[in-house]
């Protein structure tokens, strides 16, 4: 899950609670940029275990299909890397493992590049703002979770935007709430959902229908570093004319290590 675009969501409308006033929209972007370059050392010394799990449902809500892979998942300049260790329950052995190794190695080699690293932070930036764009965030107010400031939006989609791709058509089609660590601009909680199909190639080629759900939370680490707790959703979507597949998927941070900077030997576990 590539997680900046979520992150910068945090860049919002201000609105005001016991009259103090919510931080603005700039305020909220620089923090979380901010946040984002202070943690890029830091988290490259966790390393992570992730299990993900997929299910295809039929008509009456039963699996027709199951997948399921463990990841270790570490960074690199900022830059999430999963590096596929089972599938299905079964390690990954001779040709398929080196395979995953080497591409697990090409990806460490690609962000090692700072070059390569800002074009993928510009990337994602441009798609947080055509977010920006599609939403209305309202309702701004303040909540404290695990004693700390919370900022919560409710989010819709703007019917001024004019969607000219998919990734636009889904970014307005979508309604949620948005929790947000005040201080560092991350997100500790978002939920969405869609309100209507999502079409691709005018719905020919495939059509995510009203009713998708995600749901993603993160955690903060006592070193002040966020990581993504869990990632969840569930839909219904239909490709080509026959393929008409529910479909559910669940991604847990299952544990995580954090190492000294000079050597691999273990400080303590992460929450």
């Amino acid at each position: 899950m590539k997680l900046l675009p979520v992150i910068l969501l945090s860049a919002s409308v201000a609105h005001a609670f016991d009259g103090k006033p919510l931080p603005d929209p700039g305020q909220l972007k620089q923090r979380a940029i901010a946040n984002m370059k202070k943690s890029e050392e830091a988290l490259e010394r966790y390393s992570c275990i992730v299990r993900e799990q997929g299910d295809e449902l039929d008509g009456n809500g039963k699996v027709k299909k199951h997948e399921s892979r463990r990841m270790e998942r570490f960074f690199v300049h900022g830059m999430q890397i999963d590096h596929v260790l089972a599938r299905d329950g079964k390690d990954l052995t001779g040709g398929d493992a080196k395979k995953e190794q080497d591409r697990v190695d090409k990806e460490v080699r690609k962000y090692s590049d700072l070059q390569q690293v800002s074009k993928r932070q510009d990337r994602e930036e441009k798609q947080f703002d055509m977010f920006l764009r599609a939403q209305r965030f309202t309702n701004g107010r303040r909540e404290v979770r695990n004693g700390r400031s919370t900022v919560v939006y409710d989010l819709t989609g703007d019917p001024a935007f004019r969607p000219r791709n998919l990734e636009e058509r889904f970014a307005q089609a979508v309604t949620g709430r948005l929790w947000m660590d005040e201080e560092a601009g991350t997100p500790v909680e978002l939920r969405i959902e869609t309100t209507r199909d999502v079409k691709i190639g005018g719905g020919l080629l495939a059509n995510l229908h009203k009713g998708f759900v995600l749901h993603l939370t993160q955690q903060r680490q006592p070193e002040g570093v966020w990581l993504t707790k869990s990632v969840g959703g569930n839909g219904d979507a239909r490709a080509g004319l026959f393929f008409h597949p529910r479909f559910r998927f669940q991604e847990e941070l299952e544990n995580c290590r954090l190492f000294s900077v000079d050597s691999r030997d273990l400080l303590h576990e992460a929450k």
